[in-house]
């Protein structure tokens, strides 16, 4: 039963993986607040964010705004926009996305939400109890983390190949292209490292310290930089490390173009995975990527892990 939501603000938040956002998006109209989703993402939206942003951003701002507009289009008269409150430029994201708005002419509510004010932030929009939003969000916790097991199982009758990268590119099948259901009808097992309950738990549990074996990699991979790098390219090489240990078949790094973390931690990538001897095959993605050439080239790279495992 959902608290009632009339004369309630109309909330809309930008997509990043269609499973995540949708049940997201249940459980905050299950505490009261009055939720809209955006269209789901097409070409015509990133287009929106290309025309209104700036040329060389990173990708991910472009669709979010898109998203914004076309909730607004629709009705919404609030926005969530997450903050990382860490080094990397999504911080800034909802800050831009408003000034961008409003010079369109837009009039709407923004909210940056982060782990340190998210629960006063759905107190005000829900009219919930602290209790009944906690316990929403540790419901919602645990579903997500039933989707990224799927998403990080091991087949043991296919090459299994795993995924690095930026966040919102790894999340999102609209922008990714759909990957993981591309390497699947390739006939090899997609193993997702970057997951929304991955990123919970490094940005919201850090105090919390992992299994041994995980711990292992974390540290390993903190000798690679000087203090902290931004978005999630330590994350990303401890996940590598974990992979090639355990012989993953090959790696796909996924990054937008000029992201900053990723491509900081490319020459490591590429040097664990030249000295592990594991097939690697990094796709920028902005919007001129085409998705006929990623086919082509995420065909040949499978074909390639297969040849490897026959021989």
């Amino acid at each position: 039963m959902t608290l009632q939501t009339e004369n309630k603000p109309i909330v809309s938040l930008p997509w990043m993986g269609k499973e995540y956002i949708e049940y997201l998006g249940e459980a905050l109209t299950r505490i009261g607040v009055n939720v809209q989703l955006p269209p789901r993402t097409t070409g015509k939206t990133i287009q929106i964010g290309v025309r209104n942003t700036a040329e060389m951003v990173c990708f991910p701002l472009k669709p979010t705004l898109g998203n914004f507009v076309e909730a607004l289009d629709n009705g919404a008269d609030t926005l969530l926009m997450f903050d990382s409150k860490g080094q990397c430029r999504l911080r800034h994201y909802w800050k831009i996305q408003e000034f961008i708005l409003k010079n369109m002419g837009y009039t709407f509510k923004m909210y940056n939400v982060n782990f340190g004010n998210i629960l006063g932030i759905l107190k005000k929009l829900s009219g919930a109890s602290y209790f009944k939003i906690l316990k929403e969000t540790v419901h919602f916790y645990r579903r997500v983390r039933e989707i990224d097991k799927v998403k990080q199982q091991w087949a043991t009758d296919r090459p299994n190949i795993g995924i690095i990268g930026e966040m919102f590119t790894c999340c999102d099948e609209k922008i990714n292209y759909e990957i993981e259901n591309k390497i699947t009808r390739l006939g090899a097992k997609p193993v997702n490292t970057v997951t929304l309950s991955s990123f919970i738990k490094s940005d919201f549990l850090k105090k919390i310290h992992w299994p041994t074996k995980k711990r292992r990699f974390d540290k390993e991979a903190e000798k690679y930089f000087n203090g902290g790098l931004g978005g999630h390219g330590k994350e990303n090489i401890s996940n590598l490390l974990e992979l090639v240990d355990n012989n993953i078949g090959g790696v796909i790094h996924l990054l937008p173009m000029s992201c900053m973390p990723e491509t900081s931690i490319e020459p490591y990538v590429n040097a664990i995975c030249r000295d592990s001897n594991t097939p690697l095959l990094r796709i920028p993605i902005d919007e001129n990527t085409a998705e006929a050439n990623l086919e082509t080239r995420l065909e040949t790279f499978v074909e390639l892990i297969k040849m490897r495992g026959e021989k």
